[in-house]
């Protein structure tokens, strides 16, 4: 089992890696096409920290699989999806206002935020028959639409120093040779991370004496949130609040839409009754203590500790409770 477990571990840190490289090299190429610096910073915050947990799902659903462990993989996929928005709101907005507090300017907010507690809602909703059919899919993918829509339009009427702030992350002095032999190479390891983690992803649960479930709740969604941490800790400390919190606000609006959206359309997923008893709720409440960001303008480091302790809290209680 102990093969397993480090193919596991090995996977996730692919996938980390990768996904970043991804990001960091597609964002200098599609700058290079003459597609503006605020446009491409604000796709590469709120979408790109989705790569991992999308490439890690669907490498789960089209795993080839006998009939039960199938079902295993599929609950898997789901709960790396929640557990990693859980992860984005509570760990990676917690730790951010502990190394610096995280001010709002940005009046994208002020749509993002609202988008990020209804689209959770929509999901808990589609979610309450333990599964996510075609149809739900489907649903899920619209909203996704209107959520962008209703994005680039609040993104027009942004002040000129948030849109600096989110054009400064785009690297601009990469070369563009360089950026495009980053982006195959992150491909290649968020490929590759993804189905090595999908592969060893049961024997390692095993392993590690926790339930499937847990494992994505935890572990997994650890690994795919990790590049969103690491961003956001390194935006407060250049000095980009917004940043920060856009890294917390728009992957997991996107995930529960676009991510489970397009990982059911390929295979539709079901979900434990416990699920959606305890950790579909736990994440519409993590989404719901992003909301006093938007309402004080600020979230102070006693906040952060707040929210980094309501995500060990989960952690724990997930551990000790689905063993």
């Amino acid at each position: 089992m102990a093969e397993h477990g480090i193919l596991f571990a090995v996977g996730l840190v692919l996938l980390a890696v990768g996904s970043g490289a991804l990001v960091a090299g597609a964002a200098r190429l599609d700058r290079a096409t003459g597609r503006g610096a605020f446009a491409v910073g604000l796709v590469a915050i709120g979408l790109g920290p989705c790569v991992s947990g999308f490439a890690l799902a669907l490498a789960l659903v089209i795993r080839p699989a006998a009939a039960l462990e199938a079902r295993r993989l599929d609950a898997a996929a789901l709960a790396t999806v929640i557990g990693g928005n859980i992860a984005s709101s509570l760990l990676v907005l917690g730790v951010a206002a502990l190394v610096r507090p995280v001010t709002v300017s940005a009046r994208l907010f002020g749509t993002a935020i609202p988008l990020l507690f209804t689209m959770a809602l929509l999901f808990w909703f589609l979610a309450a028959d333990k599964a996510i059919s075609r149809p739900d899919a489907a649903i899920l993918l619209m909203a996704a639409v209107v959520a962008l829509v209703l994005l680039a339009r609040a993104a027009r009427r942004e002040l000129p120093d948030v849109r600096a702030a989110l054009a400064g992350w785009v690297p601009e002095r990469m070369p563009v040779w360089v950026a495009g032999l980053l982006s195959l190479t992150g491909l290649a390891a968020v490929a590759s991370g993804a189905w090595l983690a999908s592969g060893a992803f049961l024997h390692a649960a095993v392993g590690l004496r926790l339930s499937t479930p847990v494992t994505g709740m935890t572990l997994a969604a650890f690994g795919t949130a990790l590049p969103a941490l690491v961003a956001a800790v390194l935006a407060v400390r250049r000095g980009r609040p917004d940043v920060a919190l856009g890294l917390a606000v728009g992957p997991p609006l996107f995930n529960v839409s676009l991510v489970v959206g397009a990982v059911a359309l390929v295979r539709p997923l079901v979900l434990t009754e416990h699920a959606i008893l305890y950790e579909v709720p736990a994440m519409v409440l993590s989404a719901a203590l992003v909301s006093p960001a938007l309402l004080n303008g600020r979230v102070p480091r006693w906040e952060g500790v707040l929210l980094f302790a309501a995500h060990i809290g989960f952690v724990t209680w997930q551990v000790l409770r689905l063993r």
